[in-house]
């Protein structure tokens, strides 16, 4: 199991990546408001106003986006699409991903427990 994470410096993006990714089999994401840090500084303190045109263009706001991936093939379909969304709008700077593995993965809560848990109390959500 693998994390994909995508920072996406074109928020118009967004809904375009996640109805690709449901088409191609990615069925859960987590997406969060993010700012680079660059960005933040530029904001707060004058002197690296300047920052601002050369991190992302000006943009105040990025998307931040984890899934956590089990299938190999629709990780990379999943990482495909994004590279493809970014260089379809033909423009620089508009984000960047990484994978990592992903060592332990469950859900918390509710009747999620019962099914994580092996016979000894310990949660199975180990990857392999």
């Amino acid at each position: 199991m693998h994390l994909l994470i995508v920072v996406i410096n074109n928020e118009d993006l967004i809904n375009d990546l996640i109805t690709g990714w449901l088409d191609i089999g990615v069925t859960g994401a987590t997406v969060i408001e993010s700012t680079d840090f660059l960005q933040l500084i530029s904001t707060h303190i004058p002197i690296f106003a300047g920052f601002r045109s050369l991190t992302t263009k000006g943009m105040r706001h990025n998307r931040t986006v984890f899934s956590g991936i089990e299938d190999e093939e629709v990780l990379n379909q999943a990482v495909d699409f994004f590279k493809a969304l970014c260089k379809g709008t033909g423009k620089p700077s508009q984000g960047v991903y990484f994978v990592v593995p992903l060592v332990q993965f469950g859900h918390m809560g509710g009747e999620w427990d019962d099914e994580d848990a092996d016979d000894s109390g310990e949660e199975s959500g180990k990857a392999d």
